[in-house]
């Protein structure tokens, strides 16, 4: 009877160790991992952002290299690639700008983005509400070396399209 019951309880631990294994091989691979964006292309990045915003481009000024330095604080030599937008009169905060961070820089470009963050919400809180509660839900973030500031409505739709 002792012989029966020990055997019946290494089947029974044999078998919820084999359950448990499973079960966790299966959450990990049913887990969306996160693709690393390689060699994004920027001219078809920007047409498609322009196709899923409302930014009307006759109000927008295009994001240049040297404004990244003057604007953002953010050395030339962090970057290889810049595409974005910003609103020519503080009517509307909706803007964009995407970077292609030098090898070694994207954390550099991130605390930039965010020092610009905390200068743009000063600048919208006493302003138009509607567009600070855009300014405050900013996201500023990266995918592989290509890193992120939005300020819009359509903020994770444009994440999405960093592949």
């Amino acid at each position: 009877m002792k012989k029966t019951n020990i055997i019946l309880g290494i089947v029974l631990a044999i078998f919820v160790i084999s359950a448990i294994t499973i079960l966790t091989i299966a959450i990990i691979n049913n887990t969306e991992k996160e693709t690393v964006p390689v060699n994004v292309d920027f001219e078809a990045l920007s047409s498609n952002i322009e196709e899923i915003t409302s930014l009307d481009k006759t109000k927008m000024k295009l994001i240049t290299k040297d404004d990244l330095q003057d604007e953002f604080n953010i050395n030339p030599d962090w970057v290889n690639q810049v595409i974005g937008v910003k609103p020519y009169v503080n009517i509307s905060s909706s803007m964009y700008v995407i970077v292609e961070a030098t090898e070694g820089n994207v954390d550099n470009v991130i605390t930039a983005f965010k020092e610009y963050g905390n200068k743009y919400d000063e600048m919208w809180k006493d302003y138009l509400t509607e567009e600070y509660e855009l300014v405050k839900n900013r996201q500023i973030g990266s995918k592989g070396n290509y890193v992120y500031f939005i300020v819009s409505d359509y903020a994770k739709d444009i994440i999405d399209l960093i592949k």
